[in-house]
């Protein structure tokens, strides 16, 4: 008996041979869309119990994966310092700022939000791999009606392969829509950052109102006075003094020392004349290189930052860090849901449809539903033995009859 379960059981899962092709071919499509399907929504029968796989490793991908990943990124991350006071600076133009210019932090938060995009596709790739995977695990009916007609397998794994590749390009289309939507306008009115911007104005104002008492107070100590840079050459007495004195003297030394020019004079007339000839020899042809007196624009290096510098890259950085808070928040959020629904919901809805259409034609059915020879032999052996276990079965119920007897 024993033998008799174990070969008929065989039997069946062989199947029976094929009468209708068309309406197997239909049963196959339907078994297996339903399998797919409920692979995705976890209702399978027969649940794997090794590893995550099909809407469980989804989920992880969504909530682990994705949300790990998006956690380790730093608001501030490839952002130092000097690249915001540059960022600041640029802001202004030729004019000194008096407050935080508005275009940096917009400018500076939007190269922090745009490092969002790439693991959010990412997110996309790792789904589209587990639906292209949930292909081979998706029931052990289905995948035995797969070894029993290999053609048919290859065909659905096509089907399937073409429809996920097609939803490929437009769900990421729609992640990187999510992301340029939220660089396309910083919302500084938002409620939870509206709250951030309204504090660091008040820090800002009643800073402002330190300095201004600071000054205040410096204004009325009593000023110092300074010695004249240039003395005076005559004295209170009407003396001259003795810088003066000695200032005449050198103006009458070298009054008496200059020579007027003549051209009558042999010694000054002559060109090669030593007296004549000048230190330095000018080209009139090329004139000399005038020398540039303004120094280069420096480098930005690193340098000890004023105080009024320190304190508006610390509000930026602030702004920076409460915006892009929010802005992760969301994409955190929204790219789950745009994933299901442009490619696993969608996928899920026009399966079996898809099937249907590419494969349920008359005359594709006779080629697809063409079993393997080991199948076919399998199955012939397993039921001639089964017929040969049942007669033997039978001759050993009559023999033991016999005897009762």
């Amino acid at each position: 008996n024993a033998k008799l379960l174990q070969f008929q059981t065989l039997l069946n899962s062989y199947g029976d041979d094929v009468s209708d092709k068309s309406q197997t071919l239909l049963q196959i499509i339907t078994k297996f869309a339903s399998a797919y399907c409920s692979t995705i929504e976890g209702t399978a029968r027969n649940i794997e119990t090794t590893e995550l796989c099909g809407g469980a490793r989804i989920c992880y991908i969504f909530h682990e994966t994705f949300g790990r990943t998006l956690d380790s990124i730093h608001p501030l991350a490839g952002l130092t310092k000097m690249d915001i006071l540059t960022a600041m600076r640029n802001a202004t133009g030729p004019r000194p700022a008096l407050f935080v210019p508005e275009v940096s932090f917009e400018l500076l938060v939007k190269r922090q939000i745009r490092r969002l995009e790439e693991p959010s596709l990412r997110c996309v790739e790792l789904v589209h791999e587990e639906m292209q995977r949930i292909i081979q695990h998706c029931g052990t009916e289905s995948q035995q009606e797969m070894l029993r007609f290999p053609k048919l397998h290859e065909k659905i794994v096509d089907v399937v392969t073409q429809l996920l590749r097609r939803r490929l390009p437009i769900t990421n289309s729609m992640v990187e829509n999510l992301v340029a939507i939220e660089l396309a306008y910083i919302n500084t009115k938002h409620p939870d950052f509206h709250k951030e911007a309204a504090l660091v104005s008040t820090l800002l104002k009643n800073h402002g109102e330190d300095v201004f008492r600071s000054s205040n107070s410096r204004s009325n100590k009593r000023p110092i006075s300074y010695p004249s840079v240039m003395p005076n050459c005559v004295d209170d007495a009407g003396r001259n003094s003795p810088l003066s004195i000695q200032e005449s003297q050198q103006g009458q030394r070298s009054t008496t020392s200059t020579v007027p020019f003549s051209h009558d004079s042999q010694d000054y007339s002559s060109d090669n004349s030593p007296a004549f000839t000048p230190t330095h020899q000018y080209d009139l042809k090329s004139p000399q290189k005038p020398i540039n007196l303004l120094p280069d624009v420096p480098v930005q290096t690193g340098r000890k930052l004023s105080e009024k510098e320190q304190r508006d890259c610390d509000v930026i950085e602030r702004l920076i860090e409460s915006y892009f808070y929010i802005v992760r928040k969301s994409i955190q959020d929204s790219v789950p849901k745009a994933v299901m629904h442009f490619l696993v919901n969608h996928v899920e809805s026009n399966l079996q449809s898809e099937l249907v259409t590419h494969l349920y034609k008359s005359d594709n059915a006779e080629e697809l539903l063409s079993e393997s020879k080991h199948i076919a032999q399998q199955r012939k052996d397993a039921s001639d033995m089964l017929k040969a276990l049942q007669k033997a079965n039978h001759i050993i119920s009559e023999i033991r009859e016999t005897h009762m007897w």
